[in-house]
């Protein structure tokens, strides 16, 4: 996916590390040259709270610091968020999604006119990081479509965000999402 100004809504919640994957997709597109924006908006400050993060990235400085009320990929930690924020609705192009199975996307989404980029990323990050933080494995799934980013760039920044003990492990979780993903039109 290319354009001039692409505008991404992470929908997580508190613990998930939506605002991380936020921050570090902003900073891999700095790296790549391009000019990037990201902020939280957080409601009821605590665990399990739904936490929204923006990102703008653009090959144009990026003026805008107002939140997005239309995103062009939403990336949804949690289906249960689904209706909370009417995302289908709001949505232009892609949901990148933590789900179960290609039948718990049709049963939670619905109808949605754009595609959708689904992994299991629980599973995956339990598998290895023995937790169900989905941040770093949600980030390899939207590299699927994000184009603007590399691979290699992201799990450079994956290693210096979270250092020697955990860096591996969310970068062995980044990759295998990045395989495992799956873009679907429902």
């Amino acid at each position: 996916m290319s354009a001039s100004t692409i505008e991404i809504t992470f929908f997580g919640r508190g613990g998930q590390g939506a605002v991380t994957a936020a921050q570090i997709i902003a900073q891999a597109a700095i790296r790549r040259g391009l000019f990037a924006s990201s902020f939280p908006e957080y409601g009821a400050e605590r665990r399990g709270a739904p936490v929204r993060a923006y990102v703008r990235l653009s090959r144009e400085p990026v003026l805008a610091r107002e939140p997005i009320e239309r995103p062009d990929i939403s990336v949804v930690f949690d289906t249960r968020l689904l209706s909370v924020f009417n995302i289908p609705q709001i949505t232009k192009s892609y949901i990148v999604i933590n789900a179960l199975s290609i039948d718990d996307v049709r049963q939670s989404i619905g109808k949605f006119s754009g595609k959708v980029v689904y992994v299991n990323a629980y599973e995956i990050s339990t598998k290895h990081l023995g937790k169900p933080i989905v941040n770093t494995t949600m980030l390899g799934a939207l590299l699927k479509v994000l184009d603007l980013i590399d691979l290699d760039t992201v799990k450079e920044l994956v290693l210096e965000t979270f250092g020697k003990r955990l860096g591996k492990s969310n970068v062995d979780a980044l990759e295998e999402a990045y395989k495992a993903a799956e873009v679907v039109v429902l």
